[in-house]
């Protein structure tokens, strides 16, 4: 039994034609794939960086209070939880451009070079 799908042009594709990832070359490319993983790989090791310092100072906030809560200066309302919210903010914005900078330096060039290599 075969199937067929309609696409947008109004045409119909049979049911048995091969997936998409057959039809396009850089998707087969091991270098792609290699790429596609390392980039993964990457992201969610920055993302766990992310979420450790979050919540470590949620964590510090719900357990030491007193710890974060303490004058910087005796007598001066600036608490030690004041430049820990900004270092977490200046720490956000480090790995942006940390990642910023090893996509453009690395990735681009990659894929610039993978899909050279897939042109006819």
């Amino acid at each position: 039994m075969e199937r067929t799908y309609a696409q947008a042009q109004g045409t119909a594709v049979p049911g048995n034609s091969p997936p998409l990832t057959t039809r396009n070359p850089i998707l087969n490319n091991p270098d792609f794939c290699k790429l596609v993983h390392q980039r993964r790989t990457f992201a969610w090791s920055l993302t766990a960086v992310m979420l450790v310092v979050y919540f470590g100072f949620i964590l510090a906030l719900a357990f030491k209070p007193k710890a974060i809560g303490t004058p910087i200066n005796e007598g001066l309302p600036m608490t030690w939880g004041i430049p820990l919210g900004f270092g977490m903010l200046a720490f956000t914005t480090l790995l942006v451009a940390v990642y910023v900078w090893r996509a453009n330096a690395c990735y681009d060039q990659r894929i610039k070079a993978i899909i050279e290599d897939a042109q006819p």
